[in-house]
C-alpha cells in the first residue's frame, strides 16, 4: 500500500489533542468523514506496519474537538490513530501507538504469583 504519505504527527502534535479525560464513544460514534481514502494513501512499510485491521476503537476528547479512530495494525500492541476535527470535519493526520512502548502494556507471560 503506498501512496502520498499523510500528516504524520509528532509526540509532541498528537499529544496537543488530548483534553482528558478521553471518552470512549466507540458504540455510538457516527463517521464524521471518510477515513479510507486516507488510511489507504499511507506507506504501511514507512509506518513498520505490515497490514490494518478494522476499527477497533473511537476516543473523544473531553472538550468535544477531537475523535482519535484507532484501527488494529497487524503489529502486536500497535494501532494507527486517525485524528479528526470535529469542527472542520477533516482529517488532522496520524501516529501510530505503541501501547508497549508508550504504557508499558505487553500481552507476554503473566506475573508470578507471590504465594507469601
Amino acid at each position: 500500500m503506498t501512496g502520498p504519505a499523510g500528516k504524520h504527527l509528532t509526540e509532541a502534535e498528537f499529544h496537543a489533542f488530548f483534553a482528558p479525560p478521553m471518552r470512549d464513544i466507540t458504540e455510538s460514534a457516527e463517521a464524521i468523514v471518510d477515513i479510507w481514502p486516507y488510511v489507504d494513501s499511507l506507506d504501511l512499510d514507512e509506518l513498520g506496519l505490515p497490514h490494518l485491521n478494522d476499527v477497533h476503537y473511537v476516543y473523544r476528547d473531553a472538550l468535544n474537538r477531537y475523535d482519535q479512530i484507532l484501527i488494529g495494525t497487524g503489529r502486536f500492541n500497535a494501532l494507527l490513530v486517525i485524528v479528526v476535527s470535529l469542527a472542520a470535519r477533516e482529517i488532522i493526520g496520524h501516529r501510530v501507538l505503541d501501547l508497549n512502548a508508550t504504557y508499558g502494556v505487553s500481552g507476554g507471560h503473566l506475573r508470578e504469583v507471590d504465594p507469601g
